[in-house]
């Protein structure tokens, strides 16, 4: 597979032991502007059906768990009809699975044994279950402060679990040096196989509006990786003339820690650190500089869409809003629903816009 460094331009086959860049960046999947839907395959299991698109030849047979082709279901939600990606319905109950489907497979087959992961608890539980699919062996690294439930998932599945104090930065550094000592990284921050993963987001929901792109896409954004697949994904199928305009995407954080706002209404070419303004109940949004960050900002403004914020209140409210509709999401995910009201006034009263709803609220419970 090759890829390519958005920061410096370099080009290379990608090796799963350099993770990134020598120059630091982020390896990408080489863009492609073919996409022949003929050669979908309805016939595979979930994502699957894009295996011709995903190119690995070095994947002959995958083995699945089951990840993609999760349901969009419209509804009339707060006076307004919006279309619902149910990405938690996946299997580890998080669109992690998605991209870690076929990181996974494609790891296996070039011959990798060991795995680490840094995670606040879904993509921890996700790479934790596909290494056990896989027959191989997983260290993750997690803040101590993490959900309960999401930890104990992780530990289930027979990963090496190590807990880490502080804020979530420090479990970054933890991975970092397990790295160092010789451990392949199997990143969703970093592997493009796993961006490559996450392209199939955007072709689902291509076909499930019978060949035409949405409006606006709303997603809540950390590290940014289904953004990145959203917006790589209906890329290719605009450069391949199956669609005539890019969906508007959203990227929505809580107001506690929203550096990917700061960044775009300031006008920022890349995104800087941001100190947390205090814990969100948005776990898994606790990211104070994207690893892909120059991208997200170039996706947003690209698409024409933008960065949003909301309260913890409002989070509590429409995660309150989302179950009495019969979504049962996790806090993470009600935010990008909490942010509907700023996307409609952005995007007009006849606009298809679709809510990416990324994590099962059996991950975070609500207490009491």
């Amino acid at each position: 597979m090759r890829v390519f460094c958005q920061d410096c331009g370099k080009s290379a086959v990608f090796d799963p032991h350099q993770f990134r860049c020598d120059c630091g960046g982020a390896w990408e999947p080489e863009e492609s502007a073919s996409f022949d839907k003929t050669k979908i395959n309805s016939s595979m299991p979930g994502l699957w059906r894009y295996q011709e698109k995903f190119a690995l030849d070095e994947i002959g047979d995958p083995f699945t768990l089951g990840a993609g082709w999760t349901p969009l279901v419209d509804m009339n939600f707060n006076g307004r009809q919006t279309y619902f990606k149910l990405e938690f319905m996946a299997p580890t109950g998080s669109f992690k699975d998605r991209g870690t489907e076929v990181e996974i497979n494609h790891l296996r087959a070039a011959g990798i044994r060991d795995v680490v992961e840094d995670s606040s608890g879904n993509a921890g539980a996700s790479i934790s279950a596909y290494a056990a699919r896989a027959g191989l062996k997983a260290a993750i690294f997690v803040p101590e402060s993490a959900s309960p439930a999401k930890l104990a998932q992780i530990g289930f599945f027979g990963a090496k679990l190590h807990k880490i104090p502080g804020p979530r930065s420090e479990t970054t550094k933890a991975a970092l040096q397990a790295v160092s000592n010789g451990a392949v990284y199997a990143s969703h921050a970093y592997n493009p196989v796993y961006l490559l993963g996450q392209q199939s987001f955007a072709w689902e929901i291509w076909e499930q509006f019978g060949g035409e792109a949405p409006d606006a896409v709303v997603i809540p954004v950390g590290q940014g990786g289904l953004l990145m697949g959203a917006w790589l994904g209906f890329r290719r199928l605009m450069r391949a003339g199956l669609i005539q305009h890019l969906p508007r995407l959203y990227a929505a954080q809580p107001e506690l820690l929203s550096p990917i706002k700061a960044a775009f209404s300031a006008g920022l070419a890349e995104i800087p650190e941001l100190v947390p303004a205090g814990i969100s109940q948005a776990e898994g949004l606790a990211i104070v500089k994207p690893v892909r960050g120059k991208r997200i900002l170039q996706a947003l403004r690209e698409s024409e869409g933008g960065a949003l914020t909301v309260t913890e209140n409002e989070i509590k409210t429409t995660w309150q809003a989302l179950a009495l509709n019969g979504l049962f999401a996790e806090p993470t995910s009600a935010t990008a629903a909490a942010a509907l009201p700023l996307v409609y006034k952005a995007v007009g009263p006849d606009a298809k816009v679709v809510v990416a709803l990324t994590g099962s609220g059996l991950k975070s419970p609500p207490k009491g």
